[in-house]
């Protein structure tokens, strides 16, 4: 678990490592957030919900996936700072994300990122 760690992966070679909080390269992280030029992919046995305002919580995050997942995150669906969460395959992880910046400035791709594990 880590707090608020904002991450800056400079190309799409790079992705975000969620367990870790770390920007890594390619294919190098078994739970990852990697991005294209115009969203963000991740585990396809991995679950995702976007929020429709700018909180999110584990608790609203487990409720979103169940109720409404989805399985695209366009950066032009995360403007405004609504953040989206992503939950691991065992159910476990969770990660909570704010897109910060996307390719429509620069090449770079910025987001803040908390991680949640379940211990129990």
């Amino acid at each position: 678990m880590y707090a608020e760690t904002e991450l800056t992966s400079p190309d799409p070679s790079y992705e975000f490592d969620l367990r870790n909080g770390t920007v890594a390269p390619e294919s190098t992280a078994a739970w990852y957030l990697a991005r294209t030029a115009d969203a963000f992919e991740f585990p396809d046995d991995s679950d995702a919900y976007i929020a429709y305002d700018d909180t999110l919580s584990p608790g609203g995050c487990e409720e979103g996936i169940d109720s409404e997942p989805v399985t695209t995150l366009k950066f032009d669906d995360l403007e405004e700072w609504r953040p989206f969460c992503i939950r691991s395959a065992n159910g476990k992880d969770i990660a909570i994300v704010h897109l910060i910046d996307a390719p429509t400035t620069s090449e770079s791709v910025t987001v803040s990122v908390r991680h949640y594990r379940r211990t129990a």
